[in-house]
């Protein structure tokens, strides 16, 4: 899929070609380096008494997996206990992991229905670097009835072998059903951070068999190579209060990103609510619903975005399309209520050729600050005051975009 002519934006227009399966290189769209930065304190979100109470009470019943490794087991991550921790996950339906690192291989784990994984505050599983263009830390496919507490997950990206490929994922959902992940601590993954889909021989009535019913709450998913979370085939997919941070490495490098494969996907209530999405390379939450529409039936959809919060990615929000003129004129509504665009190069993006996509309205749009790299932190810190000149220029930042939007009829902007 290629993107070319964006419109709407709060500069002049440019023009660019990319591809979606390309590899990343080390500039930015402004000729500059990507910077990590560190996500500042007030995006660091906690898991809420309630799920700290359940975890307490979890973990008194649970089989710890410690009590599976060998004699003279490592306490620093350094040895592979893949084989001990999976048939300890085999064996049990409630399990917590060691309250140490612990070394995991590409086999990765697992997971069975009705399970219950507890992680203990020290608890980490790190991938062992491999060479693979493929590869999942925590396996969640075709099973349901699953809640996963405090994963903290660390990818290979930085020791891994190979050169190629994006798709190396800390947590795959493919046709899962039933799942809560709580407060997730993701990093460092050679592709997603979460991935959300399907398995391919899950096909019923010409469609996919989607995950369905995910929830992910309190989660800092930060420093991935291609996305923060990925919905590709999802129904029911809840994602709340939770900060995705310096997505970097190979495109789409969003923090949110959902794009379906092929017309057998299914895109369904899907609910991004208090979302941060801060320092990702290119959009803090994309929307690419190309590839979903067919020539013989309708496709519905249905998502919405509220109180999205985006600090110094590219662009805060974007939507793509590029619809072959055969397709059908798709059904349902996207929704992006009460968002805040902080530190932006261009803080909103389309495709010209809406029309086949569903109506999207926009309200309450907040547009805060200059693009992050004019004036680094001090220039964040600053615009969390939301003083007077800042609101204007923002308002005059939304006014171009209704400006830019007045030939797209199902893009609508709406104020209070």
């Amino acid at each position: 899929m290629t993107i070319s002519k964006t419109g709407a934006l709060f500069s002049s227009l440019s023009v660019f070609v990319m591809s979606c399966m390309a590899q990343g290189g080390d500039l930015d769209y402004n000729g500059k380096k990507f910077v990590f930065t560190s996500v500042p304190a007030q995006y660091n979100v906690a898991a809420s008494s309630a799920v700290k109470a359940k975890v307490n009470a979890g973990i008194q019943s649970a089989t710890d997996l410690t009590t599976l490794l060998p004699a003279g087991y490592k306490k620093d991550g350094s040895v592979d206990y893949t084989d001990y921790l999976q048939r300890g996950l085999d064996k049990n339906r409630n399990v917590v992991f060691p309250d140490f690192p612990v070394l995991i291989s590409s086999k990765g784990l697992t997971v069975s229905s009705n399970s219950n994984l507890y992680f203990k505050p020290d608890s980490k599983l790190i991938m062992q670097p491999n060479n693979l263009d493929r590869f999942e830390m925590l396996r969640v496919h075709g099973v349901s009835n699953v809640n996963i507490y405090n994963a903290n997950l660390v990818g290979d990206r930085k020791g891994h072998l190979g050169t190629t490929g994006e798709h190396g994922v800390g947590i795959a959902l493919r046709s899962a059903k039933d799942v809560n992940i709580y407060s997730p601590r993701i990093s460092s993954c050679w592709g997603d951070g979460i991935y959300i889909g399907w398995r391919t021989r899950d096909v019923v009535d010409g469609h996919y068999i989607p995950s369905d019913n995910i929830n992910i709450y309190n989660g800092v998913i930060d420093f991935n190579r291609r996305n923060g979370i990925s919905i590709v085939c999802g129904r029911n997919i809840n994602i709340r209060n939770t900060t995705i941070a310096n997505t970097y490495g190979t495109l789409p490098m969003s923090g949110i990103d959902i794009e379906p494969n092929e017309p057998k996907d299914i895109i369904n209530n899907i609910t991004i609510d208090s979302v941060t999405t801060y320092n990702n390379a290119r959009d803090g939450i994309l929307i690419v619903l190309t590839r979903l529409p067919k020539n013989n039936g309708n496709a519905t959809t249905n998502i919405v975005v509220k109180n999205h919060v985006d600090d110094g990615s590219y662009s805060a929000f974007r939507l793509g399309s590029g619809f072959r003129k055969t397709d059908r004129e798709m059904t349902g509504q996207i929704s992006v209520i009460d968002p805040v665009w902080k530190n932006n190069e261009k803080p909103f993006r389309f495709r010209s050729n809406y029309q086949m996509l569903p109506v999207t309205k926009f309200k309450n749009i907040k547009v805060m600050g200059g693009p992050a790299g004019a004036g680094g932190k001090a220039a964040r810190n600053a615009v969390q005051s939301f003083s007077a000149p800042v609101q204007n220029a923002g308002q005059d930042a939304v006014k171009k975009i209704r400006a830019g939007l007045s030939k797209e009829s199902k893009i609508r902007i709406e104020d209070k």
